[in-house]
Order: structure tokens, then C-alpha cells, then sequence
């Protein structure tokens, strides 16, 4: 990891800055007042802190780690949509103040309009006294007019062993009992490296509020991946292995740096509404200027503008392209929908160093 030499700021004006340079970038004006809000509650108080040298809490959000990112939802015949992910920072850097944090946060986007109902549901399984893990709880938020906050638990927080036990409960304390069958065909379990990282809930009410499950399954290849997003009504074969070999340059097996791919549920069906993969490109590259040139050639090829994109990638990127690998940390491809999602780093600590090139 190398350094970033960077004037000391705070982790909230750093991440207002880039916002304001974001906004203008993809939608052509001043950031407005709501969202900059709600990026205030997401990043305040602890946020008004000089970024240290070296970070405090090990945040597994950046490779760096750094506590927050960018990303940027791109669909044919819609606005871009902006995305904020955050880990909010504990007066400490233990995995309690960590929580506890996050759970102040969650509290404050009361005041947005969110519903908590389910997130208290579940709140006790994912939320046990534990000593370590990798984290406990991050909030996501579309910024924008229409309000869309998520929570996201980590159902390893007890042992990687117990995650689908803990997500088949929480599954079946929030109604949605026959999607787990479902859920464990489409994933086709093969070894116990097959693992659930994250489990997601929109804080809302309504029979369109999801619960996400994400998966990751080392060595499968993208025909595995095809017959995942077969589970999905209306999948239309071959969308997932030309999206794969695009963002990797081949068709798996995907060893070294597995791939994620989610399904999301919503109330009264069996089948998940939305099936996604995520590519950590970062990995699958020599440098992002390489990433974009793929991402860019996608877009091209699928008959979609890249030009969002590219404005997107140049307002939050603190170096060259060609400098390191790490900016672009994945892309994701929601099935039947041409809908991409990039997410990048913010780097707060410095950049990815690599002896070797992209991953096989």
C-alpha cells in the first residue's frame, strides 16, 4: 500500500468535496441541499475529525481502509443515481464503538423518514456482544430526492461457520420463508469456502422493501454464475458470461478473487426479484486505466453511453488512471436490466500495490 500525500482535512469535508465534484460531474449542476444532508448524517460527528495518516479503525469497506465510498448506478433511460457506503467511526477502534456508532447512525436517519421496523427484527441476531470481526454494521444511501438508506449486518459476526444458519433465521423472522429453498438451489453450495458476506436490508416499509443476500463462492466459473441468475424469472442466457469475461477477461474458474453475486427478495415471492453480479475488477486489471477501458468497452458493446461514467470516474479520481490499481473496486451487472454499478475508492490511505498482474 502506498501512501497518498494529501493536505490534512476532515473525513466530512473531504467527502462533501468529492460529493459537490460528482454531482456536477454527472448531473450537470450544484449538488442540492438534500443530499448533501444526508450525507452530513451519514459522515457527522465523527466525520469532523482531521484524517489521520494511518487509519484507526481497520475498515474493511477500502482496501486502504478507508470508511466510506462512491458509487454510481447507470441504466438506460434513467438518471444516474449516486451512492454513498459508510462505516461509521467509533470514539474508539474496537468493533463495540465501532457498533455502537453505527447504531447512532441508524437512530439519527429517523429523522429522513426511514422505518426501522425490520432492521429491530433482526437487530439481536446480527448484533451480538462479540470481541472481533470484520464489522459490524454500514449504512448505504442513495443520495438523492427519493429516499432509499440500507443496512447492512455481517451474519459472520459469530463465525463464518454459522452465517447461512444466521441468515436462514433472520430470513425466516422476516416472512420469507419459502425463499430460502429458493435461495440455497440458485447458490448450488460446493465446498465450505462458499461463504454469505453481507446481508441487506432497505429501511423501509412496503411491499417493495428487499432483503439482499450477497454470496461469495470461490472457483466457480461464470457457467456456475449463469445458472444462479437462471432463478430469476425472464433471465436471458449468456448476459452474465459476456458481463464476466469483459470485467475478467476469461470465464473462471474465479480463484484467487472470487466474485459476488446477490439476489434480493421482496414480500410475497418465492424467487428473487433482482439477481446481480459484482467483478472486483481491481483484481482483473493491470491499472484502472485498463478497468475503464473494459468498462468502457462493455457499454460500447451493449449500445450504452460511457459517457456518464467516464465523467464520473474523472471527478472523484485523486490520481492518474494509469498510476495503480484499486480506484475502480468493483462492477456490477443487475441482470435483465443493463444496469451498471461502479463503485470507487476513495483512497484515503494510499493505493493498491500488486507484485503481480491481473488474476487468472
Amino acid at each position: 500500500m502506498s501512501t497518498t500525500n494529501r493536505p490534512s482535512t476532515s473525513y466530512h469535508d473531504l467527502a462533501s468535496a468529492r460529493l459537490e465534484r460528482l454531482w456536477r460531474a454527472v448531473h450537470g449542476g450544484p449538488c442540492p441541499a438534500s443530499a448533501r444532508a444526508l450525507l452530513d448524517t451519514m459522515v457527522l460527528p465523527w466525520g469532523a475529525a482531521p484524517i489521520p495518516k494511518k487509519p484507526l479503525w481497520p475498515s474493511d469497506i477500502g482496501d486502504d481502509h478507508s470508511p466510506y465510498e462512491f458509487s454510481i448506478a447507470l441504466a438506460p433511460n434513467e438518471p444516474p443515481s449516486i451512492r454513498f457506503l459508510v462505516e461509521a467511526q467509533g470514539a474508539e477502534p474496537t468493533l463495540a464503538h465501532t457498533r455502537d456508532a453505527a447504531l447512532d447512525l441508524t437512530e439519527r436517519f429517523k429523522a429522513h423518514g426511514v422505518d426501522l421496523a425490520r432492521f429491530e427484527r433482526v437487530r439481536s441476531l446480527f448484533l451480538p456482544d462479540v470481541p472481533n470481526a470484520r464489522f459490524a454494521l454500514w449504512h448505504a444511501a442513495r443520495l438523492s430526492d427519493k429516499l432509499e438508506v440500507k443496512a447492512y449486518f455481517n451474519p459472520q459476526i459469530a463465525g463464518k461457520e454459522r452465517s447461512f444458519d444466521l441468515v436462514e433465521t433472520a430470513m425466516r423472522t422476516l416472512g420469507f420463508e419459502s425463499s430460502w429453498p429458493a435461495l440455497l438451489e440458485a447458490v448450488q453450495r460446493r465446498t465450505a469456502d462458499d461463504e454469505i458476506r453481507y446481508f441487506a436490508l432497505d429501511l423501509a416499509k412496503g411491499g417493495a422493501a428487499r432483503v439482499k443476500v450477497y454470496f461469495y463462492q470461490r472457483g466457480v466459473t461464470a457457467e456456475h454464475l449463469e445458472r444462479m441468475a437462471a432463478i430469476r424469472p425472464g433471465y436471458r442466457r449468456g448476459e452474465v458470461t459476456e458481463f464476466c469475461r469483459a470485467m475478467t477477461g476469461g470465464d473462471g474458474p474465479y480463484v484467487d478473487y472470487p466474485l459476488c453475486t446477490y439476489l434480493s427478495f421482496v414480500e410475497g415471492t418465492r424467487l428473487p426479484t433482482e439477481v446481480a453480479v459484482q467483478i472486483p475488477v481491481r483484481f482483473y486489471a493491470e491499472d484502472d486505466a485498463a478497468v475503464r477501458d473494459r468498462v468502457v468497452g462493455y457499454m460500447t458493446s451493449r449500445g450504452l453511453s460511457p459517457n456518464l461514467y467516464e465523467a464520473a470516474l474523472g471527478a472523484l479520481a485523486p490520481r492518474e488512471l494509469g498510476a495503480a490499481a484499486g480506484l475502480n473496486t468493483y462492477v456490477s451487472l443487475r441482470t435483465g436490466t443493463d444496469r451498471l454499478t461502479v463503485y470507487v475508492a476513495t483512497e484515503l490511505f494510499g493505493t493498491m500495490q500488486r507484485a503481480s498482474s491481473a488474476a487468472e
